[in-house]
């Protein structure tokens, strides 16, 4: 009688086991519930604009499109770069985790109010042109009011992460992006020339009652029984840890939101049409590596002890996810770029592999970044991130002449692998630590 092999074990259950698993890793829900709400809220967004072009005029749509872009701009400002300290300080924040988050909303709420007035009484002096949106009193308001509305819709996010309720996000956003759509279909007729912009407003605003319902009422308490002490440093170390945090934001947006805009005043707006779309596409993958950062931060920030351990935890399965990402998006570069049309298939496809490259240094600097953060070393950051933002703008500006905007996106790359062939020592040297 011939022996029968045993049964091949079930793939199955396995993956599944290992799936459960993960989910019940604080650590692993983070990344996953931020990664999900990145791809809900890109396709919402990508069917918002695409019905917004087809219900609104193009006098209309470029209106709208500014201020809200406008309004997203001076948020991200008024902001104070308060995510990364709500990520490093909340999850040990215990009794006084509630007053920190008030005062993080407040403190953002002030600099929008601030900001939002300034930017509608200087602008148009500077610029010679009037405002975004109609003059008046009453629209004034209504725009610096939804400038600090959406700063605190901003900061949920990361308060949600670090009360470890990042499974709200993506419910959030999506409610958002389903309500925003909705808005527009119905105030397309309506008020034409304020549809854009009320559509993103109201939302938000009818969202941060609710949201900060599920923060105060069932995540706070959470915390507290899980940790009844707080163990914050002295407020002059957290404001010191804030400003260096916020300068090193600042640098960040050199090398990354601005670049657009040096295309556009270097290049002009048709060349800026060609980089914005590989841009984008690449800049979306980097969002990803910042939840893993993010979700290092979370968790660390709450066992410190367990920084080393952690750190490599998300580096390996970061690396897992985009080394074999980022060759994907190089070889289907000219397949996605297809869906814009031939023109950016041609022209976009060096641009948008050339930032494909980029990710995978990109995330190895975001985790040196996020470790940095919980060491509470802002100054590294500082360094990090100005040093970036001076070899991408010197070498976008020394290769832009002959190279056009493929010469920006090398640059762009140049910059990381640099500055990720600099930290790697040091990044070496937390990771083999044990405390």
């Amino acid at each position: 009688m011939v022996p029968t092999a045993p049964p091949a074990p079930d793939v199955a259950v396995g993956v599944t086991a290992s799936l459960r698993a993960q989910l019940r890793d604080p650590l692993s829900l983070n990344v996953y519930a931020l990664t999900v709400n990145t791809v809900v809220s890109s396709v919402l967004g990508i069917g918002y604009w695409v019905l917004a072009a087809r219900l609104y005029a193009p006098r209309e749509l470029g209106a709208g499109a500014a201020a809200v872009a406008t309004m997203t701009f001076l948020s991200s400002l008024s902001q104070l770069n308060l995510n990364g300290a709500l990520a490093r300080f909340l999850p040990a924040a215990g009794a006084t985790a509630g007053r920190l988050i008030g005062t993080a909303y407040l403190a953002s709420c002030a600099a929008a109010l601030l900001i939002g007035s300034a930017f509608l009484i200087i602008a148009p002096a500077v610029t010679g042109r009037s405002s975004p949106l109609s003059p008046g009193l009453p629209m004034a308001v209504v725009f610096v009011l939804s400038v600090a509305a959406w700063s605190v819709f901003t900061l949920q996010d990361s308060v949600l992460t670090a009360l470890r309720g990042a499974v709200w996000v993506p419910v959030e956003n999506a409610a958002f992006g389903v309500a925003k759509i909705a808005l527009l279909v119905l105030l397309a007729s309506a008020v034409p020339g304020h549809g854009i912009f009320a559509s993103w407003t109201v939302p938000v605003m009818l969202s941060l009652a609710p949201v900060n319902l599920v923060v105060f009422r069932r995540l706070l308490p959470r915390l507290r029984a899980r940790l009844a002490t707080a163990t914050l440093p002295a407020r002059s170390v957290v404001l010191r840890f804030i400003t260096l945090d916020y300068i090193g934001y600042l640098f960040l947006q050199v090398h990354t939101n601005a670049l657009p805009v040096l295309v556009t005043a270097a290049l002009g707006a048709e060349a800026n049409a060609v980089f914005y779309v590989g841009w984008l596409l690449g800049s979306s993958v980097e969002l990803v590596a910042y939840h893993f950062g993010t979700s290092l931060t979370v968790e660390s920030a709450a066992d410190e002890s367990r920084l080393a351990r952690y750190g490599r935890q998300v580096l390996g399965r970061g690396l897992a996810v985009f080394v074999p990402g980022a060759l994907l998006l190089y070889l289907c570069a000219p397949l996605l770029l297809a869906l814009f049309g031939t023109r950016y298939a041609d022209a976009s496809g060096a641009v948008l592999r050339l930032f494909a490259l980029a990710v995978v240094p990109k995330f190895v600097v975001t985790v040196y970044v996020a470790i940095s953060r919980v060491q509470r070393k802002v100054g590294r950051i500082v360094l990090v991130q100005s040093a970036t933002a001076a070899v991408v703008l010197s070498l976008a500006l020394l290769t832009m002449p002959a190279w056009g905007v493929t010469g920006v996106a090398a640059a762009y790359l140049t910059a990381q692998l640099a500055v990720g062939a600099a930290i790697l020592p040091g990044l070496a040297r937390v990771l083999r630590s044990e405390r």
